[in-house]
């Protein structure tokens, strides 16, 4: 799986994110990990994971890490979106 893979199944989304919370999303994806190799609900965990850490490791932050614990939240959505979605599939 190629970061524009991972770029298309974000687009895919409904409801679609607000476009602050998508730039920070897409923005994770070019600053956090190297692009998954295969599996996408781990690779989505993982950047919710770094993320999440990332604000636990600012105790003393405040507003300005509010974009970063949403974006956080939606990649560990996504990644059970993912894995609900390549379980329906593995059942076909």
């Amino acid at each position: 799986m190629t970061r524009n893979e991972v770029l298309a199944w974000l687009d895919g989304r409904r409801p679609a994110p607000p476009p602050a919370l998508r730039a920070r999303l897409n923005r994770a994806l070019d600053e956090l990990l190297p692009a998954p190799s295969s599996v996408l609900p781990a690779y989505l965990a993982q950047l919710g994971r770094t993320l999440l850490e990332g604000v636990a490791g600012k105790p003393k932050g405040g507003r300005e890490l509010a974009l970063d614990l949403l974006a956080a939240d939606a990649f560990a959505t996504y990644a059970f979106e993912a894995q609900a979605e390549e379980g329906s599939l593995h059942e076909a």
